[in-house]
Protein backbone atom coordinates (compact mmCIF):
# COMPACT_ATOMS: atom_id res chain seq x y z
CA UNK A 1 0.00 0.00 0.00
CA UNK A 2 2.75 2.44 0.98
CA UNK A 3 4.84 1.44 -2.04
CA UNK A 4 1.86 2.01 -4.34
CA UNK A 5 1.29 5.45 -2.86
CA UNK A 6 4.95 6.42 -3.26
CA UNK A 7 4.99 5.23 -6.88
CA UNK A 8 1.88 7.28 -7.63
CA UNK A 9 3.50 10.33 -6.04
CA UNK A 10 6.64 9.93 -8.11
CA UNK A 11 4.83 9.79 -11.44
CA UNK A 12 2.09 12.31 -10.63
CA UNK A 13 2.09 15.07 -13.20
CA UNK A 14 0.37 18.45 -13.54
CA UNK A 15 -3.26 18.17 -12.49
CA UNK A 16 -4.69 21.14 -14.42
CA UNK A 17 -4.30 22.24 -18.06
CA UNK A 18 -2.54 25.41 -16.90
CA UNK A 19 -0.02 23.42 -14.87
CA UNK A 20 0.53 21.14 -17.86
CA UNK A 21 1.41 24.16 -19.99
CA UNK A 22 3.64 25.71 -17.33
CA UNK A 23 5.57 22.46 -17.02
CA UNK A 24 6.98 23.31 -20.45
CA UNK A 25 6.94 27.11 -20.50
CA UNK A 26 9.98 28.67 -18.89
CA UNK A 27 9.86 32.06 -17.10
CA UNK A 28 11.33 35.14 -18.78
CA UNK A 29 13.75 37.19 -16.64
CA UNK A 30 12.29 35.62 -13.52
CA UNK A 31 8.71 36.44 -14.52
CA UNK A 32 6.55 33.35 -14.90
CA UNK A 33 4.63 32.81 -18.10
CA UNK A 34 0.96 33.75 -18.05
CA UNK A 35 -1.47 31.17 -19.39
CA UNK A 36 -5.22 31.14 -19.83
CA UNK A 37 -7.54 28.46 -21.13
CA UNK A 38 -9.14 29.31 -24.46
CA UNK A 39 -11.04 26.06 -25.00
CA UNK A 40 -11.24 22.84 -23.04
CA UNK A 41 -12.74 19.36 -23.08
CA UNK A 42 -12.31 16.67 -20.43
CA UNK A 43 -9.22 15.38 -22.28
CA UNK A 44 -7.76 18.36 -24.20
CA UNK A 45 -7.21 22.08 -23.78
CA UNK A 46 -5.84 24.94 -25.87
CA UNK A 47 -4.18 27.68 -23.83
CA UNK A 48 -2.86 31.14 -24.71
CA UNK A 49 0.50 32.00 -23.18
CA UNK A 50 2.64 35.14 -22.89
CA UNK A 51 6.02 35.99 -21.35
CA UNK A 52 7.55 32.56 -21.91
CA UNK A 53 11.12 31.76 -22.90
CA UNK A 54 11.52 29.15 -25.63
CA UNK A 55 15.00 28.35 -26.94
CA UNK A 56 16.33 31.58 -25.46
CA UNK A 57 13.68 33.80 -27.04
CA UNK A 58 10.70 35.56 -25.48
CA UNK A 59 7.58 34.01 -26.97
CA UNK A 60 3.80 34.26 -26.90
CA UNK A 61 1.46 31.82 -28.58
CA UNK A 62 -0.75 28.81 -27.99
CA UNK A 63 -0.12 25.39 -26.51
CA UNK A 64 -2.15 22.17 -26.73
CA UNK A 65 -2.23 19.90 -23.68
CA UNK A 66 -3.79 16.49 -23.16
CA UNK A 67 -4.84 14.68 -19.99
CA UNK A 68 -3.27 11.30 -19.28
CA UNK A 69 -3.53 8.97 -16.28
CA UNK A 70 -0.73 10.87 -14.51
CA UNK A 71 -1.92 14.39 -15.36
CA UNK A 72 -1.76 16.97 -18.17
CA UNK A 73 1.10 17.11 -20.67
CA UNK A 74 1.89 19.44 -23.58
CA UNK A 75 1.59 17.80 -27.02
CA UNK A 76 1.77 20.74 -29.45
CA UNK A 77 2.86 24.36 -29.59
CA UNK A 78 2.72 27.50 -31.69
CA UNK A 79 5.32 29.86 -30.27
CA UNK A 80 4.61 32.73 -32.65
CA UNK A 81 0.86 32.83 -33.24
CA UNK A 82 -2.17 30.54 -33.19
CA UNK A 83 -2.23 26.77 -33.42
CA UNK A 84 -3.56 25.69 -36.79
CA UNK A 85 -6.49 23.34 -37.15
CA UNK A 86 -4.40 21.04 -39.32
CA UNK A 87 -1.65 20.85 -36.69
CA UNK A 88 -4.13 19.89 -33.98
CA UNK A 89 -5.93 17.48 -36.32
CA UNK A 90 -2.62 15.62 -36.77
CA UNK A 91 -3.04 14.34 -33.20
CA UNK A 92 -6.26 12.59 -34.25
CA UNK A 93 -8.47 14.02 -31.53
CA UNK A 94 -11.95 12.49 -31.29
CA UNK A 95 -14.37 14.47 -33.46
CA UNK A 96 -16.28 15.85 -30.48
CA UNK A 97 -13.11 17.15 -28.82
CA UNK A 98 -11.82 18.73 -32.03
CA UNK A 99 -15.17 20.43 -32.63
CA UNK A 100 -15.03 22.09 -29.20
CA UNK A 101 -11.49 23.39 -29.78
CA UNK A 102 -11.92 24.39 -33.42
CA UNK A 103 -13.12 27.97 -32.80
CA UNK A 104 -9.79 29.05 -31.23
CA UNK A 105 -7.61 27.51 -33.96
CA UNK A 106 -6.34 29.14 -37.13
CA UNK A 107 -7.53 27.99 -40.54
CA UNK A 108 -4.11 28.80 -42.02
CA UNK A 109 -2.36 26.02 -43.94
CA UNK A 110 1.09 27.63 -43.76
CA UNK A 111 2.34 25.38 -40.94
CA UNK A 112 0.34 22.27 -41.78
CA UNK A 113 2.28 19.07 -41.05
CA UNK A 114 3.45 17.14 -44.11
CA UNK A 115 4.69 13.60 -44.74
CA UNK A 116 5.15 11.50 -41.60
CA UNK A 117 4.37 14.55 -39.46
CA UNK A 118 0.71 14.39 -40.49
CA UNK A 119 0.31 11.52 -38.01
CA UNK A 120 1.13 12.70 -34.49
CA UNK A 121 -1.18 10.30 -32.67
CA UNK A 122 -0.21 8.01 -29.79
CA UNK A 123 0.02 4.35 -30.80
CA UNK A 124 -0.28 1.33 -28.52
CA UNK A 125 -2.13 0.36 -25.33
CA UNK A 126 -3.24 3.46 -23.43
CA UNK A 127 -1.70 2.23 -20.17
CA UNK A 128 1.70 1.76 -21.80
CA UNK A 129 1.53 5.10 -23.60
CA UNK A 130 0.70 6.85 -20.34
CA UNK A 131 3.47 5.01 -18.46
CA UNK A 132 6.07 6.06 -21.03
CA UNK A 133 4.82 9.64 -21.08
CA UNK A 134 4.98 9.72 -17.28
CA UNK A 135 8.74 9.21 -17.55
CA UNK A 136 8.91 12.67 -19.12
CA UNK A 137 7.15 14.41 -16.22
CA UNK A 138 9.50 17.18 -15.16
CA UNK A 139 11.17 17.45 -18.57
CA UNK A 140 10.46 20.86 -20.09
CA UNK A 141 9.63 19.52 -23.54
CA UNK A 142 6.64 19.01 -25.80
CA UNK A 143 5.86 15.30 -26.33
CA UNK A 144 3.85 15.14 -29.58
CA UNK A 145 3.37 11.37 -29.59
CA UNK A 146 4.41 8.01 -28.15
CA UNK A 147 4.47 4.81 -30.20
CA UNK A 148 4.45 1.46 -28.42
CA UNK A 149 5.16 -1.72 -30.38
CA UNK A 150 5.23 -4.90 -28.32
CA UNK A 151 7.82 -4.31 -25.56
CA UNK A 152 9.41 -1.24 -27.12
CA UNK A 153 8.42 2.42 -27.19
CA UNK A 154 9.52 5.55 -29.00
CA UNK A 155 8.75 9.19 -28.29
CA UNK A 156 9.71 12.44 -29.91
CA UNK A 157 10.43 15.54 -27.85
CA UNK A 158 10.56 19.11 -29.16
CA UNK A 159 10.48 22.66 -27.89
CA UNK A 160 13.77 23.52 -26.22
CA UNK A 161 15.74 21.61 -28.82
CA UNK A 162 14.49 18.30 -30.14
CA UNK A 163 15.25 14.61 -30.20
CA UNK A 164 14.04 11.06 -29.68
CA UNK A 165 13.90 8.62 -26.75
CA UNK A 166 13.59 4.83 -26.81
CA UNK A 167 12.34 2.53 -24.07
CA UNK A 168 12.00 -1.17 -23.36
CA UNK A 169 9.44 -2.75 -21.05
CA UNK A 170 11.02 -4.76 -18.23
CA UNK A 171 9.67 -6.56 -15.18
CA UNK A 172 10.14 -3.32 -13.22
CA UNK A 173 8.57 -1.05 -15.83
CA UNK A 174 9.64 0.96 -18.85
CA UNK A 175 13.36 1.78 -19.04
CA UNK A 176 15.08 4.18 -21.41
CA UNK A 177 17.87 2.54 -23.41
CA UNK A 178 18.69 5.16 -26.05
CA UNK A 179 17.96 8.74 -26.93
CA UNK A 180 19.18 12.25 -27.45
CA UNK A 181 19.17 15.02 -30.01
CA UNK A 182 18.68 14.23 -33.66
CA UNK A 183 17.04 11.31 -35.45
CA UNK A 184 17.83 7.61 -35.21
CA UNK A 185 17.60 5.08 -38.03
CA UNK A 186 16.09 1.59 -37.85
CA UNK A 187 19.40 -0.13 -38.54
CA UNK A 188 21.02 1.74 -35.62
CA UNK A 189 18.42 0.43 -33.19
CA UNK A 190 18.99 -3.10 -34.49
CA UNK A 191 22.79 -2.99 -34.59
CA UNK A 192 23.47 -1.11 -31.37
CA UNK A 193 20.53 -2.03 -29.14
CA UNK A 194 19.22 -5.33 -30.45
CA UNK A 195 15.79 -4.04 -31.41
CA UNK A 196 14.25 -6.40 -34.00
CA UNK A 197 14.30 -4.61 -37.36
CA UNK A 198 10.55 -5.01 -37.93
CA UNK A 199 9.85 -3.35 -34.57
CA UNK A 200 12.39 -0.58 -35.17
CA UNK A 201 10.76 0.20 -38.51
CA UNK A 202 7.29 0.19 -36.96
CA UNK A 203 8.44 2.58 -34.22
CA UNK A 204 10.21 5.01 -36.52
CA UNK A 205 8.16 4.48 -39.67
CA UNK A 206 11.38 4.76 -41.63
Amino acid sequence: MIATFLLAAIVAGPQTPQAGALAFLQPTAGVHAIVRVLAKTPSYAVLQFTHAEIEGQVASGQILVKRFAFGWQAIDLSSASTLTACSVRAHYLPAADFARLRSVLSASTVDCPTGDDTDQRDVGPAADVSAVRALMVGAAEIIPFVRVVKNYAFLEWVGNGGGENFYKKTVSGWKKFAGGGGAYQSYELRQHYGVPLSIAQALLRR
